[in-house]
């Protein structure tokens, strides 16, 4: 059954049509666009629309479909660098065009290295169809379940800037971010708001990650683990250590609020 690419295995997730460079030729990233994947630790998820245009508003019902291709296409034949580890179609359909696991996209420049690259299809009036957020909000806690990612994002409103963290790619930054979010060079609509709201309501966790309440949460969190036999730093990141150290206190995939 076809399904998200990750260490050449094919992983379907409920409830979703996925295609990867298996199924489609064109379904794959041009070779100017990616390159090996230098660390092991994927610790964020990427958000943009392929327009970054705002205002935005929610088209009901489902696309005709063919953008991701149109999307992937374009990326191939123009000269500079750019791209995204899967594109959401208009239809709800996600392309995977490369290995996850292996692969880095050039789609967030300083964070490339350790983070999966999602690009939501927006239309030329800057309307993104539901089934879009749909898909997405389908998509995104199962990445983090496949990676160890927490499922958390920022919580306060986009004040027009980055986070300070993440403009230097946030080595420290662990969770689901957009491209407005390290750099100043994409606006509100890179991805805008909604798909926040969506993923807040499946659960994902806000912290205000300028005020470091993520780091704060963590180190308690770390902790804990440690009384509980764990031997943790607690210095605040959940990375692989964490992670399996919840796994082995029950935590479905080591993530905590998908417990």
């Amino acid at each position: 059954m076809p399904g998200l690419l990750v260490y050449n295995k094919q992983i379907p997730i409920p409830n979703l049509t996925i295609i990867n460079p298996r199924d489609a030729d064109w379904c794959r990233l041009d070779p100017k666009n990616y390159a090996p994947r230098p660390t092991s630790w994927v610790r964020q998820i990427i958000l943009h629309t392929s327009k970054g245009s705002w205002p935005q508003s929610l088209v009901a019902g489902t696309g005709a479909g063919g953008k991701a291709k149109l999307v992937a296409d374009m990326w191939r034949d123009q000269p500079r660098r750019s791209s995204a580890h899967i594109v959401i179609d208009n239809d709800g359909t996600v392309a995977c065009l490369c290995d996850l696991a292996t692969t880095q996209a050039f789609h967030a420049t300083v964070s490339n290295a350790w983070s999966i690259g999602i690009k939501m299809y927006q239309e030329a009036g800057n309307g993104i169809h539901t089934v879009v957020y749909d898909a997405a909000t389908k998509l995104v806690p199962a990445l983090c379940r496949i990676f160890g990612i927490q499922f958390q994002i920022p919580r306060r409103p986009y004040s027009g800037a980055p986070l300070r963290r993440m403009i230097y790619g946030g080595r420290d930054c662990v969770g689901v971010f957009g491209h407005r979010d390290y750099t100043e060079r994409r606006g509100r609509g890179d991805p805008g708001d909604e798909i926040f709201v969506r993923l807040a309501r499946a659960g994902a966790e806000a912290f205000d990650h300028d005020a470091g309440e993520d780091l704060a949460a963590w180190r308690a969190r770390q902790t804990e683990l440690n009384e509980r036999g764990a031997k943790l730093a607690a210095d605040g990141v959940p990375g692989p250590l964490t992670v399996a150290a919840l796994r082995a206190a029950g935590y479905s995939d080591g993530i905590w609020s998908l417990a």
